[in-house]
């Protein structure tokens, strides 16, 4: 047949057709125009709070020289039931990030615990070194996003879909809250195969101007290897924000991660808090 339309066709053979598509449409196509209303007038709008925030991400990249002091606090537990050991550890550092790169500075005292524990591991080699083991976690991977936040935030912003903006408070003042989902693709490649479950969202606080003012993400996810070794992961993390010489920074950092597999059972609670050394 090479017309779409063929004037044979009996209007009670059309009026069948007609509607078994109707009933096999999906149920958003079969609401009122009316309901649907709200979904596509609000889009250009949704649309422009992500372009905003792009927008004013772009600005705040920055290449004045930021200087602050970076104090991390960590707990952890390892282990479950009788085996389960908990401890604490905090530590302090200066992060400079300008034009010329990255300076991190420790200070004498940090040094003298690492060497003291260094020390310990001479007459017993299970001594626990929990200061070395933390400072593990604060390499410049982990220190450069607390002030190169604008770009680390808009690849995650790239890297998640839109959902919905919705007004809100932040510290008791209007703002706007644009909320992501996100999906196993932001897992480590070497991890993405054995992920089974996928769960992740991002929301982000905005000002009038698009400026970030907090961020909180969650995430949960199942795995399994050979259909036996199963595991389960979750992390929920809160940042807020500040700006410093028209730089966005982290100026307070809340992480949780929990970890379940196989023989390790591991707990963790992460907090940072950055106070800038430089003028505004």
């Amino acid at each position: 047949m090479n017309s779409i339309w063929n004037p044979r066709v009996s209007l009670r053979t059309l009026f069948s057709l007609t509607a078994s598509a109707w009933l096999m449409a999906p149920i958003w196509l079969m609401a009122p125009i009316w309901l649907m209303a709200p979904v596509w007038l609000a889009a250009p709008a949704h649309a422009d709070s992500v372009s905003t925030l792009i927008s004013r991400l772009d600005q705040l990249e920055g290449d004045q020289v930021v200087k602050v002091r970076v104090d991390s606090e960590l707990w952890r537990a390892d282990g479950k039931g009788d085996d389960r050991e908990e401890f604490e550890v905090a530590v302090e550092m200066t992060a400079q990030s300008g034009p010329e790169g990255y300076q991190l500075h420790y200070g004498k005292p940090l040094l003298e615990r690492l060497e003291s524990e260094s020390e310990s591991l001479v007459e017993n080699p299970d001594a626990i070194t929990k200061t070395s083991d933390f400072m593990w976690q604060l390499d410049l991977n982990e220190i450069r996003p607390l002030l190169d936040t604008a770009r680390t935030l808009r690849r995650e912003v790239q890297r998640s879909e839109f959902r919905s903006s919705q007004e809100d408070t932040y510290n008791d003042q209007p703002a706007t809250r644009l909320t992501f989902e996100r999906d196993k693709q932001v897992v480590d490649g070497r991890m993405r195969k054995y992920v089974k479950q996928f769960d992740s969202s991002l929301e982000i606080w905005v000002d009038d101007e698009g400026t970030p003012l907090a961020s909180r993400m969650n995430m949960h996810a199942k795995g399994s290897l050979l259909f036996v070794i199963r595991g389960e992961y979750r992390e929920e993390a809160t940042h807020h924000y500040d700006t410093v010489n028209d730089r966005l920074i982290i100026r307070q950092l809340e992480r949780w991660r929990k970890a379940d597999l196989p023989g390790e059972h591991r707990e963790t609670r992460l907090s940072q808090r950055l106070t800038p050394l430089t003028a505004r």
